[in-house]
């Protein structure tokens, strides 16, 4: 029988209010997942780890005028909704490939602050726009995220794993104007506004 080792339980939402509930914390450069981040234990070997990773984002009237939009989309990570088996003798093996994930995702929410900048005159009739990219980045992060599993066996093929981690890298670094932390005036150059 084949155990299923990792499991990412990614719930894009589009959220009202972005204020972060004592459990959780967003996607840092700095600070990577721990075991002591997943509250709820279990003795499950077939499900070693499942951790609670989403993107969000928060728009109101006067969004529009924002000099950038990294404020407006989260990526957090939620403690009391993912869980770890404590048993489990690979534990910073599969917290790495966790960390993968979280990055991945936060590569995601960075496209969504620069896709909602570049085209955010469509905000002004409104946020159908923004829930129409939402929607397509996170069908394409579930489909690469899927790609990524499969092609790393869930981060077992430590080779592969580290190609997936070096193309994220690049990914965030190629974003860096729209990492969450960056308030600052972000001026969109011309060949940028032909990307999606």
């Amino acid at each position: 029988m084949k155990k299923v080792l990792l499991l990412l339980l990614l719930f894009p939402l589009i959220v009202f209010s972005q204020s972060l509930q004592s459990d959780e914390f967003l996607w840092s450069k700095e600070r990577k997942l721990q075991k002591e981040d997943y509250k709820l234990t279990t003795h499950d070997s077939n499900f070693q780890i499942r951790s609670s990773i989403n993107f969000s984002y928060h728009l109101r009237g006067f969004n529009v005028f924002n000099n950038n939009f990294n404020r407006n989309i989260i990526n957090k990570f939620s403690s009391s909704a993912s869980t770890l088996d404590t048993g489990a003798d690979n534990i910073p093996a599969i917290l790495d490939y966790q960390q993968t994930n979280f990055d991945l995702s936060e590569v995601y929410a960075r496209k969504m602050r620069k896709e909602l900048l570049i085209h955010k005159n469509k905000l002004w009739k409104g946020f159908d726009y923004a829930n129409e990219i939402f929607n397509n980045l996170t069908s394409e992060f579930m489909k690469t995220q899927a790609l990524m599993n499969e092609e790393t066996n869930y981060g077992l093929n430590v080779q592969k794993l580290q190609l997936w981690k070096q193309k994220i890298h690049n990914d965030l670094e190629e974003l860096s104007e729209f990492d969450y932390n960056n308030t600052s005036k972000i001026k969109i150059k011309k060949s940028s506004k032909e990307e999606v």
